[in-house]
């Protein structure tokens, strides 16, 4: 069969998902493959798709993901979004078929055996759950953990400075700009009894002074040894107590001036429910710690402007990026929250099933970025648009 006319079928089958009906629905198709170039439609679905599947095709093998078919990867992910059995599903699998046997010799042989259930060899959930990752995935992970700093915040009530400080995780946004959460700069136990001593709001003069004595430590990554670069901020620039964002200006940033800022989705990212995220963050105050792979987007949350997903965090953790898989931040990390059982993905440990209800939230980037006045925000947009940014991935286009 020739391949355009497994692409017309491709098309007229996911033109029947109603998903795929708008821009970012169909943009969803794009999930697990790297970053390319695709002239896109955003006037009329069939163009869109006919332009994505004509440019992934013409990409060859995706060797990031094993020699896998990126047209095929676009397949599995309009899968995703059909009940198993229905009649658009069938379609899709047979247009698979179809692909894989156009695709011809692109054959991974396994070495001859009885076939049995153990033997097998299969990406066990699916294209979006694959869970290996790309030596460049390592590479870029290292070089963000150098924008990553380890914060210590003291706590001032009245003009006056006691013995504890707060710690927390903050990034380098723009050169010489940090952003973390309004309530690690805060610095102030808000739980109400018996959960903790409800300590009332921060003055707004205790406030700017507890951020302008705030320390970023960044190379942070041993208890004891190691050579930690410390920094002084020199005031807050901008801070919003509901959307939890705080970003403070560093008085030493020549010490950091050959330190990327690390490069943000500034526009309301398409994510799938199982989507992976990533964190980078300094929890309980110690040594900077990854977690990657096993985090899960799940769903936005019913507050405007912020998001759930699954990984593992600890106090400290708060400010933390929150990264898709090319590095790029899409939301800050900013708490923990109890939600029905119902909207977290359940396991099974040591054949018990599990019963969580809490997930972590997030503000997502785009909308803290839109809260900052036009000068801030300019000013830290420039240092993405000028190429001063990390390079870590580029969002479809």
């Amino acid at each position: 069969m020739e391949f355009i006319e497994i692409q017309r079928k491709l098309v007229d089958a996911v033109l029947r998902i109603p998903d795929m009906s708008t821009y970012d629905g169909r943009s969803t198709l794009l999930q697990g493959l790297p970053k390319a170039s695709l002239v896109r439609s955003e006037g009329s679905a069939r163009v869109d798709l006919n332009r994505i599947v004509s440019g992934l095709d013409d990409l060859g093998r995706l060797t990031r993901d094993g020699g896998i078919r990126p047209v095929i990867v676009v397949v599995d992910n309009a899968l995703s979004y059909v009940p198993e059995g229905s009649e658009v599903s069938d379609e899709l699998q047979e247009t698979r078929a179809q692909l894989e046997a156009y695709y011809g010799g692109d054959l991974q042989l396994e070495p001859e055996q009885p076939v049995t259930s153990a033997t097998l060899e299969a990406l066990v959930f699916g294209v979006q759950r694959d869970a290996r990752v790309d030596f460049a995935f390592i590479e870029r992970a290292h070089t963000l953990a150098r924008s990553i700093a380890r914060l210590t915040v003291p706590r001032v009530f009245d003009g006056r400075q006691d013995d504890k400080f707060v710690y927390g995780t903050g990034w380098i946004i723009a050169p010489g700009i940090l952003m973390t959460n309004h309530h690690v700069i805060e610095a102030r136990d808000r739980r109400p009894p018996p959960f903790g001593p409800g300590e009332p709001v921060a003055a707004d003069s205790d406030f700017y002074t507890q951020a302008e004595k705030t320390v970023a430590e960044f190379d942070y990554y041993n208890e004891a040894g190691g050579s930690h670069l410390a920094c002084r901020a020199s005031k807050l620039l901008a801070s919003n107590r509901e959307l939890d964002y705080a970003i403070i200006e560093v008085a030493e940033a020549e010490k950091i001036a050959d330190r990327q800022p690390i490069r943000v989705i500034t526009e309301q990212p398409t994510l799938i429910r199982g989507a992976r995220v990533n964190i980078v963050q300094h929890p309980r105050g110690g040594p900077l710690r990854f977690a990657i792979r096993n985090n899960f987007f799940v769903r936005p949350a019913e507050r405007p402007g912020f998001m759930y997903y699954q990984t593992d965090t600890e106090p400290g953790a708060s400010g933390s990026p929150v990264c898709n898989d090319d590095w790029q931040v899409v939301a800050l990390h900013h708490a923990s929250q109890q939600v029905p059982s119902e909207w977290v993905p359940q396991e099974v440990v040591d054949g018990t099933p599990t019963k969580v209800t809490v997930l972590n939230q997030a503000v997502q980037i785009h909308d803290a970025l839109n809260d900052l006045s036009p000068a801030l925000r300019q000013r830290i947009l420039t240092a993405h648009v000028d190429g001063v940014a990390e390079q870590h991935g580029a969002v479809y286009s």
